[in-house]
């Protein structure tokens, strides 16, 4: 394809993309939603920051006094659910209309099209998500995957107690070393396997942040840019997006044939990716096609279960360091249930009140995706009265919810575990979990209980074994690290250093 010919291409697309507009726009029966009038061709794009998206949108919401806000990208209708009440009536009660995904050209170019949290609704998703969700179940968690996580904390804690200024690695270890050690029965302990693939998924999670968000990248509003030459001026996105494959790619493949491996040798350990296997081995069920789902799924787990659970604990640390009257609570609740004698363990869940409100206010206050994940309109709709395109982009802002005051209180910008008790020290029903932070309707994280369990037991051993302040700089005052955390799909507070210091014996037993 020649530059003119590219060129003439690209001005096709546009004509076609403003005429589809003015059609539209005479045919429907209701008006859009609220929101910036936009300009010809490019509609909003110059109205929205490129950064803060989530508080761009609550703002520009609360301009127009709706909690649906509506966009026009360049062509693409984008619509920002701003409460919780819209997200449900919508992503939930009529999930049918609203289970999609977008395309996403960046990402697919990068090879992140077997991830479930991407894929298109339909059977290679459903199959793929039921396979995950049985091999997470309640009866399974139970069995399989808490004796992991008990295992994986004590070694967790060694590791922190040996070097305490590399605590943000040592958490990347464990929300990572625990999945991974639970999809393919990879050791914990000196196991090389272990280490080398915790290096591949952070590298691989690294692209996902900045081109998960439609419109990050031109080839997302142009799609006709991906067929472009990587010599082409401009294209560098294509480079980059060859290098971010080869590290997605092994991501998805190798750790399956490594089990495969150990189970032709009769080395492996039992672990989902094995037993799945086995089980369509001793049925005569096993296809390349089944294969291919299990890849994905276990894939799908590997990636998020090494990012979001380590955000949110390091959130966590974040928000004990700041707040050290937090903290004492949060230990006093601790010794109170389990004493100085012991660690926990799952048998303490549900007795420690204020471990559950401190999870709860962490994933209130900064929510690991901030602005959720997009949704596809498969078809055009009406909601309270607005008419909202076939193919709009719709995403839940979760910070609008869960920055709401109405819902929270007005103190919402603040750290407080305590908005979620009642006065004797309860959980207080009434204040809503904030379940936004996994998702909604057909699209909720299927991970979310493994996640739970895996936040709580983490919590309430980093309370019951160490002490945490600020770092001190090199004339004596203490550093205030930075609660502003860095944009995109996912969102995680900045490097920061920290002091951490044993509280207990029993942590200097953990090993």
């Amino acid at each position: 394809m020649s530059f003119w010919q590219l060129i003439n291409l690209i001005a096709l697309a546009l004509l076609v993309l403003f005429a589809r507009r003015v059609w539209v726009r005479s045919q429907r029966p209701f008006p859009l939603p609220p929101g910036p009038k936009g300009w010809p061709i490019i509609g909003s794009v110059f109205d929205v920051p490129k950064e803060k998206l989530h508080v761009a949108y609550m703002e520009i919401g609360r301009k127009y006094g709706s909690d649906l806000l509506y966009l026009n990208m360049a062509g693409t209708s984008l619509l920002i659910l701003n409460s919780e009440e819209a997200a449900n009536d919508l992503l939930v009660e009529r999930s049918t209309l609203y289970s999609n995904r977008p395309d996403f050209p960046m990402l697919f170019l990068m090879g992140w099209d077997f991830n479930l949290a991407f894929l298109p609704y339909g059977n290679r998703w459903r199959k793929s998500r039921t396979l995950l969700m049985q091999q997470f179940s309640a009866s399974n968690l139970k069995t399989w995957q808490k004796p992991i996580l008990q295992e994986s904390i004590y070694l967790f804690l060694k590791k922190l107690l040996d070097t305490p200024k590399e605590f943000e690695d040592h958490i990347r270890f464990l929300s990572g070393g625990t999945i991974i050690s639970s999809l393919y029965g990879m050791g914990l302990f000196n196991d090389p396997q272990h280490g080398s693939y915790l290096e591949l998924a952070k590298k691989a999670n690294q692209s996902i942040a900045e081109a998960g968000i439609p419109g990050t990248y031109l080839v997302d509003n142009l799609p006709l840019l991906k067929h472009i030459p990587e010599w082409f001026p401009g294209a560098g996105f294509k480079k980059k997006a060859a290098y971010e494959r080869g590290f997605v790619q092994r991501m998805y493949s190798e750790p399956v044939a490594w089990v495969k491996r150990n189970m032709a040798s009769g080395t492996t350990k039992s672990c989902v990716v094995s037993r799945v296997l086995q089980e369509m081995q001793d049925d005569g069920a096993w296809s390349e096609e089944k294969e291919d789902f299990l890849k994905m799924a276990s894939g799908t787990a590997y990636s998020a279960g090494s990012d979001t659970t380590a955000v949110t604990l390091t959130v966590i640390v974040l928000a004990l360091v700041r707040n050290p009257e937090i903290l004492q609570k949060g230990q006093a609740a601790m010794d109170a249930v389990v004493g100085p004698d012991r660690l926990p363990t799952f048998d303490d869940e549900g007795k420690i009140p204020y471990v559950d409100a401190l999870i709860m206010e962490a994933l209130r206050w900064r929510p690991v995706a901030p602005l959720g994940m997009p949704h596809h309109m498969v078809s055009a709709d009406i909601y309270k009265g607005y008419y909202i395109p076939s193919h709009t982009i719709v995403f839940a802002n979760c910070w609008a919810f869960l920055q709401n005051p109405e819902t929270y209180g007005e103190d919402v910008a603040q750290f407080r575990p305590e908005r979620f008790l009642n006065p004797d020290g309860t959980v207080n029903s009434t204040v809503p979990y904030p379940n936004a932070a996994f998702g909604f309707g057909r699209r909720a994280c299927p991970g979310k209980a493994f996640a739970q369990c895996s936040l709580w037991l983490a919590v309430a051993s980093l309370l019951a074994s160490f002490d945490f302040a600020r770092a001190l700089d090199k004339d004596g005052v203490e550093i205030d690290p930075s609660t502003d955390c860095m944009d995109g799909l996912s969102s995680c507070p900045p490097p920061f250093e920290c002091s951490i210091m044993p509280r207990s014996k029993a942590v200097q037993r953990a090993d």
